[in-house]
Formats: C-alpha cells, sequence, structure tokens
C-alpha cells in the first residue's frame, strides 16, 4: 500500500512543480476585471469537480472580504448549488441543460464563467460555455487542452492530470492561488 501512496505523492508533487504562475494567472486576471466591474462569476462543473466550484465560489465570496469601510467583496454563484434548480431542468429540460439555462437567467454581459473539469467532455458544461457566449459572459475552462471545453473557452487554464485525484487537486491548486490573489488585491483597495 505505501507504494501506492508514495506513487501518487510522487505525481502530484511532479504535476505541481509543472504548474507555472504564467498558467494561472489568465484566470487571476480575469477574477480581477469581473470585480473591478462589479459583475458576477459563476461557477460549474460535475462530481469533485462540483465541490471545487462550491468552494471556490465560497472562498471568492467570503475569504476575499476585507474589514475596510466601504469595502465591495466578489460576487461568486456555484451553479451547482441549487439542487432544485439543478433537479428541475435535469427532469423538465434534461441534464445537458442545468448550467445553461441557470446561466441563460442570470448572468449578464461581462459576467465570468468559470467551468472546472478533469475530461473537458462534460455536455452540460459545453452547452453552458456556448450559452455563456451567446449571452456576452466571457468562459474559462480548467480543463484539459485538446478537450472540446478546451475549444469552447475565451481562457484555457490547461490541467490534464495523470489521474482524475490529481487533476482535481490542481484545480483546487489554481483556485486557492486565485483566491490568495484576489485576498491581496481586495486588501490593497
Amino acid at each position: 500500500m505505501s507504494d501506492l501512496l508514495s506513487a501518487h505523492l510522487r505525481a502530484l508533487r511532479g504535476q505541481v512543480a509543472a504548474l507555472a504562475p504564467a498558467a494561472v494567472e489568465p484566470l487571476a486576471s480575469a477574477v480581477e476585471a469581473v470585480w473591478a466591474a462589479d459583475r458576477t462569476i459563476f461557477i460549474a462543473g460535475n462530481g469533485g469537480s462540483a465541490a471545487t466550484a462550491s468552494h471556490f465560489a465560497t472562498d471568492l465570496s467570503k475569504t476575499t472580504i476585507t474589514k475596510a469601510p466601504g469595502s465591495r467583496g466578489i460576487r461568486a454563484v456555484a451553479l451547482t448549488d441549487n439542487a432544485g434548480l439543478l433537479t428541475a431542468w435535469a427532469n423538465d429540460v434534461s441534464y445537458e441543460q442545468i448550467f445553461a439555462e441557470q446561466l441563460r437567467n442570470l448572468a449578464r454581459r461581462e459576467d465570468l464563467f468559470v467551468a472546472i473539469s478533469t475530461s473537458g467532455e462534460s455536455n452540460n458544461l459545453i452547452r453552458a460555455a456556448v450559452t455563456a457566449g451567446d449571452c456576452g459572459v466571457h468562459t474559462v475552462a480548467l480543463a484539459p487542452p485538446r478537450s472540446s471545453l478546451a475549444r469552447d473557452a475565451d481562457i484555457l487554464i490547461p490541467i490534464q492530470g495523470e489521474s482524475v485525484q490529481i487533476a482535481e487537486d490542481l484545480h483546487h491548486i489554481v483556485c486557492h492561488a486565485v483566491t490568495v490573489h484576489m485576498t491581496a488585491v481586495l486588501a490593497a483597495e
């Protein structure tokens, strides 16, 4: 068992070491621009990536808040967090539309959609990215390069782990790095 644990941790260390700040900066810049323009960030994913979407929205909305008088936080919404709405769209229309229809209703021009996927082939995220574009919303994908989602995104943060678990760990690292960046930005205001 310790051989498997060692191999996994070694692979994760290698992938983290290869993750360059320049690869994460486009997401940090996009989040900062949306905050500066007083727009909203929508985040979605499936399975473990749904949990990451929720975690990232929480971090952006709560962790970045400063105590400075008149400071303004970040509006971030995880499209994964309303079970009633998700199941209504899945049941009444289709599972492929659960995020797209929320964006169509909630998003406004110049907002940001962040799609998180280990495969980059989830139809509901691809449809949401297309809908985002139709609504004038920019899409950032944390996904493998050469995936369908990567092709439909305005900005790609290329994440291709050696396993689903490593890809999910890398997603968390990227999201936490952006949260740290935004915490510093808001503290400087």
